[in-house]
């Protein structure tokens, strides 16, 4: 940010945050506006710093599963299965194909509601309360099949080293098979209400674009990168568990600005019920977890990721041979597709700021892990 005393007389510093409505977690947002055009933007993280890395190198394996639920509440589950499939790389553990299934279908409705609440908080910001109010009303369908299997309806430790904590619920499938079509219905009118609203539009289109060089030099992830047409997801370039086995497209588009954003969220919500369908008609019966010691001791050093809401999750272990990790470093999606939030505002209006925060969907938790 330019230094004060260089300041025009016809600018002035904007600072919003580290608390504010408009982000999603503590995190300062400096703006340099000329009348009401962003000059300039420079952001200042840390807020909300846990040490996430040194807390999970000071437990042994099993107890560190909780605390990767919290590196971002809303990618509990993809936090959980890209932690534990670093143990079974090291162990070479292979998950039974029951327990591959099931952890699929968690990270699906995993994507589902974070998308969600994703929706919700970015129609708020540009003035849409009540679509809000009808995406966290549909949520709750999933946030219910969550809970029909884990317990929990956010932080969910359901997932364990080599395969799951329990089997699915006798009525799972029949439930789910129920709800799902009906809230397919209903996000995709709620989706439409959005996108055929004159205002919304032009609210969005063309309106903080993020170009493709821009994506890729910086890092952007999941679906903020594939709405500037990158066609690149984890599950598709480097699957785990059986997503090689299961029929689903990758949600991309090409004008790279908010309405395309959201538009692929949508999208992708789409994709993640076709995948959860599937499963439900292809999981084969049997064990829902591999025999593994009592206590966990690997040894070796491994690199592990996934597709979790926001793009790719990464971990990188070094395991001593002792019942704790000696190093976890974390690859987190979120920090990096905030990088490319400078650029993109410069030049916009600042009453356009909160949609285009808004459709990057951030996680200042994981940011600040």
């Amino acid at each position: 940010m330019m230094p004060m005393d260089e300041i025009k007389d016809s600018e002035m510093i904007v600072h919003l945050g580290p608390q504010h409505p408009i982000l999603a977690g503590p995190f300062m947002l400096d703006l340099r506006l000329e009348g009401e055009t962003v000059k300039e933007a420079e952001f200042t993280l840390g807020y909300g710093h846990k040490g996430v890395e040194k807390i999970l190198e000071d437990r042994m394996y099993i107890s560190c599963i909780p605390v990767t639920d919290r590196i971002c509440y809303l990618a509990s589950l993809s936090n959980n299965e890209v932690f534990c499939n670093c143990i079974e790389k090291l162990l070479d553990v292979e998950v039974p194909e029951r327990a591959q299934y099931i952890r699929v279908i968690l990270m699906e409705l995993s994507r589902i509601q974070s998308h969600l609440i994703g929706l919700g908080e970015f129609a708020e910001f540009i003035g849409f309360m009540s679509m809000f109010m009808f995406l966290v009303r549909e949520r709750e369908d999933i946030l219910t099949l969550l809970e029909m299997i884990t317990g929990a309806r956010l932080t969910h430790s359901f997932v364990r080293p080599g395969g799951v904590r329990l089997d699915l619920p006798e009525n799972f499938k029949e439930k789910a098979l129920k709800i799902l079509p009906d809230f397919e219905k209903r996000v995709r009118e709620d989706q439409e209400t959005l996108e055929s609203d004159e205002i919304y539009i032009e609210r969005t289109e063309g309106v903080g674009v993020v170009p493709t060089s821009l994506a890729k030099e910086v890092g952007v992830a999941g679906p903020v990168l594939r709405a500037s047409g990158v066609n690149y997801d984890i599950r598709r370039v480097e699957p785990t568990l059986v997503y090689k086995d299961l029929d689903f497209k990758v949600i991309t588009a090409t004008a790279g600005d908010t309405f395309a954003r959201a538009h692929c969220r949508f999208e992708e919500i789409y994709e993640s019920i076709y995948i959860i369908q599937q499963c439900l008609d292809q999981i084969p019966s049997g064990e829902v977890r591999a025999k593994l010691p009592k206590t966990l001791k690997p040894e070796g050093e491994v690199y592990c990721r996934v597709e979790d809401p926001r793009g790719e999750m990464a971990f990188y272990m070094i395991a001593d041979g002792s019942p704790k990790p000696y190093r976890v470093r974390i690859r987190g999606p979120a920090y990096a597709t905030l990088q490319a939030l400078p650029p993109v505002l410069e030049g916009v209006y600042v009453a356009d700021v909160p949609a285009i925060i808004g459709s990057m969907d951030g996680c200042t938790s994981e940011v600040d892990r």
